[in-house]
C-alpha cells in the first residue's frame, strides 16, 4: 500500500512547529479615558479603519505592532489576512486617501506609552505585558 507523501510531511511539519499563536494571547489596551470593552466586530472595524470613533464619541487612533506572533495572530483572527496582505491593504487605503495608516510599533513597551499618552487610542500586546498606565479592555 502507497501511502500519500504530501499530507504525511504536513503533519510532521505541523507537530513540530507546536501550536500556533492566537489572537487570545493578545490583551487589547486603550488610553485610560477610553470604554471598558469592545467587540469582536468592532476590533475588525479599528483594523481595518472602517470604523473610526469609539460608541461614546472621539476618534480612535490605531496602533499596531509592526511584527511577531502577537501581531500575526491578531491580524488573522479579526481581519481574515496575513500580516503581509494586512500591510497592503493599509498602503493602498492610504494611496487611495481611503484612511491613515496605523501607528506603528516594533516593542510592546513602545505599544503601552503610546496608547498612555494618547487619547482614543486602541492597541494590543502581548500577555504578560506590563500594562501600566492603559487600560485592558474586555472583548465581548
Amino acid at each position: 500500500m502507497k501511502l500519500p507523501l504530501r499530507p504525511l510531511l504536513l503533519s510532521l511539519g505541523l507537530a513540530l512547529l507546536g501550536p500556533l499563536a492566537s489572537a487570545a494571547d493578545a490583551v487589547f489596551i486603550t488610553n485610560p479615558a477610553g470604554p471598558d470593552s469592545i467587540t469582536t466586530g468592532d476590533i475588525k472595524a479599528f483594523l481595518l479603519g472602517t470604523k473610526t470613533k469609539w460608541d461614546g464619541g472621539g476618534i480612535v487612533k490605531l496602533a499596531v505592532l509592526d511584527s511577531g506572533t502577537t501581531h500575526e495572530a491578531v491580524i488573522q483572527e479579526y481581519t481574515s489576512r496575513s500580516a503581509d496582505q494586512f500591510g497592503k491593504y493599509w498602503k493602498k487605503q492610504v494611496f487611495t486617501g481611503k484612511g491613515i495608516s496605523p501607528d506603528t510599533f516594533k516593542t510592546d513597551a513602545e505599544m503601552i506609552d503610546f496608547v498612555a499618552r494618547t487619547p482614543g487610542a486602541f492597541g494590543y500586546v502581548s500577555p504578560g505585558t506590563t500594562t501600566t498606565g492603559v487600560k485592558i479592555l474586555s472583548v465581548q
